[in-house]
């Protein structure tokens, strides 16, 4: 574990996977009062996603496969595998790709080289990003990926509002362990110990107060 910590990089956005797109994005607006819309296919990744916004700079992603690609990376795979929703991952921001991911391997993490993404908005407009993947055997998705938007407009402008985030927490068995890794990464979420690995978010939403897992 490395003794050096890295410059803040705050929460971008949250990922909530799901086995079936067009159902996830109903589920989440039954749940809410909010229909998610926006997003779009991640083309030779595998999946697809559809956007509700949660603050200035911060967004839920509804997450799943793309039934119209053929070749799945590993998050894709993963996520075919679900029978049902679960808080998948998430992201932070930045522009520090390079140190980020030196730091994430000087704590023993898998961390990619920066990946360029990226997708086309119903309007037209192409969205660009860089971004950090940690694929680690032992954290799984614990550890979050860095974005960074390279001069793209940020999705939360775009995207549907009327939810807000009150809590999101990491859970996991070794949460101190993962609290230092978030520490050193300079990602300010709180890990809270528990007997199996997780997330929690608390929305509060035009239908009340939304608990996801």
């Amino acid at each position: 574990m490395t003794d050096q910590h890295l410059q803040h990089n705050p929460l971008d956005h949250l990922l909530w996977a799901v086995p079936d797109l067009d159902a996830g994005a109903r589920l989440f607006a039954d749940c809410t009062g909010v229909v998610p819309s926006g997003g779009g296919s991640h083309d030779g990744f595998g999946t697809r996603n559809t956007l509700a916004s949660l603050a200035e700079n911060l967004y839920f992603e509804v997450i799943s496969v793309d039934p119209a690609q053929e070749n799945f990376n590993a998050r894709a795979g993963r996520i075919s595998a679900l029978d049902g929703p679960e808080m998948h991952t998430f992201g932070v921001r930045g522009d520090q790709l390079e140190a980020y991911r030196d730091t994430a391997r000087s704590c023993g993490l898998a961390a990619s080289d920066p990946v360029a993404m990226s997708r086309r908005r119903a309007d037209g407009v192409l969205i660009q990003w860089s971004a950090i993947y940690i694929e680690d055997e032992h954290w799984g998705y614990h550890v979050p990926f860095l974005i960074d938007w390279m001069g793209s407009e940020h999705p939360w402008k775009t995207t549907p509002r009327g939810c807000t985030m009150t809590e999101f927490c990491a859970l996991h068995p070794q949460a101190d362990e993962l609290s230092d890794i978030y520490k050193a990464l300079g990602v300010d979420v709180p890990v809270r110990p528990s007997p199996t690995p997780g997330f929690l978010l608390r929305l509060n939403t035009p239908n009340g107060e939304v608990i996801l897992t």
